[in-house]
């Protein structure tokens, strides 16, 4: 049953996302549709919910006991707080430097225990996503009011 509702409310969320993509004007001659991103997330999360109601369909019921296990609330509350603490940070140091100090922190939240991998993801994180959004999508970084690493970086 849980998984089934889970289903539901993440089709909620694609059709959502999808009217919102929809409300992005039009792009102009030669350039890309800045709704593009939102619109392929929505359908994505659109085929990953029918995918979870048609298995739910066809699996029947559930074990007693097997729908139970409910993530810590601390967690949850705890990525939340990282999600503000972020948002905030990119707004006075920009992307850089808090992508570089959350990746780790929030791998770190999600089981990821390995020393290297949490070193390595300080480096590679900020790194590909810089590549991934602000080299091939085009899209402008978010700049440091206070302080911002990419300037440094740079030159």
């Amino acid at each position: 049953m849980r998984a089934y509702s889970e289903g539901l409310v993440l089709a909620v969320v694609a059709l959502v996302g999808l009217w919102g993509a929809w409300q992005v004007p039009a792009a102009s001659t030669g350039d890309t549709w800045a709704g593009i991103v939102p619109f392929s997330a929505s359908l994505a999360l659109l085929g990953l919910a029918s995918f979870m109601l048609g298995s739910t369909a066809f699996a029947g019921a559930s074990k007693p006991g097997e729908d139970e296990k409910q993530p810590f609330p601390g967690d949850v509350i705890g990525l939340f707080v990282i999600a503000l603490l972020y948002q905030q940070s990119i707004r006075w140091f920009g992307y850089v430097l808090p992508t570089a100090l959350a990746a780790p922190v929030v791998l770190f939240l999600f089981g990821i225990r390995s020393r290297v991998g949490l070193a390595v993801s300080v480096i590679l994180c900020p790194l590909i996503f810089h590549i991934l959004f602000f080299e091939l999508l085009g899209v402008f970084p978010p700049y440091g009011e206070v302080f911002d690493l990419l300037d440094w970086i740079k030159g």
